[in-house]
């Protein structure tokens, strides 16, 4: 029988009522003959609370003993679930991600996984224990512990079931899957029950939060499917396939598109995605644009700090005109690296925030403008100021001021029909303008 990988994040195991309530699903699992590899998140609040306690003792905490810090995170919540499961007849047993034989190249904080050693998982795996492996974590060249960054613990749990020959990686969080928007702002933005690896990477990357980017990269890459449902195991949740795009399928709605058969009808926006936590860095560069805007990515790509949307443009005489967004929580350290490139072009940079970024989402956008032109109709219709456009075949991505994020994803999920009661099971072809109004 082939190995299941099951990962937790972190609310699901806040109260100690919780980790019992997944110890006694996992125990009947393991009982039937299951194989079980299980990944856990720190719980609760538990890494925030490590940073915060790491930085009321330094200023410019050590990356590598801040690594070791927040690796206990996850340690405690393995331990704690391999207690739980051992209370309930179950033998079970806690590894750390390096025990586990998780290799990462990187820099501290950022670590990035290299390569796999399934011996010690499979050693105790064959004698017929339930696993419990601390994600977010793993060893680098030096020996030393290096975490991977945020939704490291995702990656954990796919980079384990791609080197243990799992088709599904199955991910067990506080949501019931995947939504075409965020339900606290659309309450009635429907659940996908099958979604694109590459759409779904798209809406990560966006401001999604229920997956992160890598690990879905990472599944596709290895033809792994990931499945997101409640960590009550209640509801089917959502697939995210590694394969081509499918049906689309949602639960709750109707279809939006009335030839949905065809490939061509498949196109269009799946769902709405917001970030509000961003800031837009704007480049200015009087002359040797082209180097002093490589120079800005590179250094940037150097410190691992992802820049979304781009746009870069120039004007006579050699002027570039350069933005870009980052993580409001990576300012100084942009500003810095940005700066130092900026002095050797006599660029100068500048920062405008609070802003966020909203996004739609989905297949072919570019093949249909009128999607592109009839969102930034709609906003502004609503007086929503655009501050930047970015458009691809999978994402148009619009930066605005941050406090109307909120307003434009109830306006553009109203506009392609994603703001529909969820209800029964129906398929939902991605919808265009003209078919949703």
């Amino acid at each position: 029988m082939g190995t299941t990988v099951q990962k937790y994040g972190g609310s699901s195991l806040a109260t100690e009522d919780q980790i019992a309530g997944i110890a006694r699903r996992l125990a009947a699992e393991h009982h039937r003959g299951t194989t079980l590899l299980v990944v856990v998140s720190a719980r609760g609040k538990t890494t925030d609370d490590l940073v915060r306690a790491a930085a009321s003792v330094s200023s410019a905490p050590d990356p590598t003993e801040t690594d070791k810090l927040l690796a206990t995170g996850e340690l405690a919540a393995a331990a704690l679930l391999a207690i739980a499961l051992r209370e309930r007849g179950v033998p079970a047993v806690s590894l750390s991600g390096p025990e586990a034989g998780l290799r990462a190249i990187g820099r501290h904080g950022a670590g990035v996984v290299e390569t796999v050693d399934t011996r010690p998982t499979r050693d105790w795996l064959d004698r017929g224990q339930l696993v419990v492996v601390a994600g977010f974590q793993a060893r680098n060249g030096d020996g030393e512990v290096i975490t991977l960054g945020r939704g490291g613990s995702d990656t954990s749990a796919v980079a384990l079931a791609v080197s243990h020959g799992a088709r599904v990686c199955e991910i067990y969080t506080d949501v019931d899957g995947v939504r075409c928007a965020d339900p606290r702002i659309v309450p009635g933005a429907p659940l996908l029950a099958e979604v694109d690896a590459g759409v779904m990477v798209e809406m990560s990357f966006a401001g999604a939060r229920v997956m992160h980017p890598r690990a879905v990269e990472l599944a596709a890459a290895h033809g792994v499917d990931i499945v997101v449902r409640h960590s009550s195991g209640r509801g089917r949740g959502t697939v995210i396939q590694s394969g081509v795009i499918r049906s689309g399928a949602i639960l709750g709605g109707k279809p939006a598109m009335p030839d949905d058969s065809t490939i061509e009808g498949r196109a269009g926006v799946v769902a709405v995605t917001h970030d509000p936590a961003i800031a837009q860095v704007v480049v200015r560069a009087a002359a040797e644009h082209t180097p002093c805007g490589i120079g800005v990515l590179d250094a940037l790509a150097d410190r691992q700090i992802a820049v979304d949307p781009v746009v870069w443009w120039s004007l006579p005489p050699e002027e570039l005109r350069m933005t870009f967004c980052v993580p409001e929580s990576t300012v100084d350290e942009v500003m810095a690296t940005v700066g130092t490139v900026l002095e050797a072009h006599g660029g100068v940079a500048e920062i405008h925030h609070p802003v966020g970024k909203v996004s739609i989402v989905g297949v072919g956008l570019l093949s249909r403008p009128k999607i592109s032109a009839s969102a930034l109709a709609v906003l502004a219709s609503q007086g929503i100021d655009v501050r930047c456009v970015s458009c691809t075949q999978a994402r148009t991505t619009v930066v605005v001021d941050r406090d109307r994020v909120h307003d434009a994803v109830k306006v553009l999920c109203r506009e392609f029909g994603l703001d529909r009661t969820a209800g029964s099971e129906a398929v939902l072809s991605p919808a265009t303008p003209a078919q949703t109004r």
